[in-house]
């Protein structure tokens, strides 16, 4: 993280600008105080293209929507810049934005949108047989692309065959299966289609989701968090309706805020649950590895969680101590 100004000021070294871009990039996470990176510059010493880029990319950036969190309204956000004068922004730069983001806001928001330059993506080249690359062929291979590709539907056929079978099983006379049978019918399913260290079904009440099932590891950190909508990974599935692949789990409300609920994982893959009246549930799964899930296996979620959102709007209203037990 603290690295990208070096290297993003390096890679504008290469280009010819008419005026100094790059301390401008090399310092623009220098703080008035003294206590940025990645030199730990101060006061004037920061040059001046830099203090105001970060006053401004600050502002920004708390003004607009993140994949964890909404957007600040653009006067709140103008007041942590302005609370942060004279530590990490010039007090005299934060006093001229102060004056003027309004006025400046409504100048930008009146620009013409440009079209972006059009990138030549539609463009074939026949390049015939591709040259040798210099290593002997191994009969120890996992497999050709085109036998990849056929596993990877058969994993997705068996998806969508064992959602179909929870949803009929649902369907049949008598059954009425309860929220929590759903959830681990669909946890101990999912577990052989896509590995998982932890699971946690999120549902929503009054515009924030709590866990109504938890498999695995951590079950206890999940099934205590609180998240509101739009907030966190989880959230922002619920809120905008799509899917996030290799989110940070850490960014779920609540999840780092106790010591004792330190975890490993790193990578989260969560899905909207669609009822009839919107998102009645997120589906996410957790592993300990950093990018441990595939876009294959986006898919494969999606496919036997197709149809199980209406199945649990159907099976009530979810229960506070309806949290499930680790699915074996």
């Amino acid at each position: 993280m603290k690295i990208h100004p070096i290297v993003g000021a390096e890679i504008l070294e290469q280009v010819r600008f008419p005026y100094p871009v790059v301390p401008i990039v090399r310092a623009h996470h220098e703080k008035w105080d003294g206590s940025g990176y990645p030199n730990g510059l101060a006061g004037e010493d920061i040059p001046i293209g830099a203090r105001i880029l970060a006053a401004v990319d600050c502002l920004d950036a708390l003004a607009s929507d993140r994949q964890y969190r909404k957007a600040l309204p653009l006067h709140e956000a103008m007041a942590k810049v302005i609370a942060d004068a004279g530590k990490s922004f010039d007090p005299r730069v934060v006093s001229i934005l102060g004056r003027r983001y309004i006025e400046l806001e409504k100048m930008a928001n009146e620009q013409p949108l440009q079209a972006p330059v059009k990138l030549s993506t539609d463009i074939k080249v026949e390049r015939g047989l591709a040259p040798a690359a210099g290593f002997a062929e191994s009969g120890e291979a996992k497999g050709t692309v085109s036998e990849q590709s056929a596993a990877s539907g058969t994993r997705l056929s068996a998806a969508r065959q064992q959602g179909q079978e929870i949803l009929e099983l649902n369907g049949r006379p008598g059954a009425s299966l309860r929220i929590e049978d759903i959830l681990s019918l669909l946890a101990v399913r999912l577990k052989h289609l896509v590995p998982y260290d932890s699971l946690a079904v999120y549902c929503p009440k009054n515009g924030t989701l709590s866990a109504e099932f938890v498999s695995g590891e951590n079950f206890r950190l999940f099934s205590s968090l609180r998240i509101p909508e739009g907030e966190g990974l989880s959230g922002w599935v619920a809120q905008n309706h799509k899917a996030i692949l290799n989110g940070n789990p850490s960014v779920e409300p609540g999840y780092m805020n106790d010591p004792t609920k330190f975890s490993t994982l790193r990578s989260a893959l969560a899905v909207p649950l669609e009822g009839n009246s919107g998102v009645a549930a997120v589906l996410a799964l957790y592993r300990a590895g950093q990018d441990a899930f595939t876009a294959d296996d986006l898919l494969v979620v999606e496919a036997i969680g197709a149809g199980q959102g209406i199945a649990v709007e159907n099976a009530g209203k979810p229960k506070a101590s309806a949290i499930g037990a680790a699915a074996k």
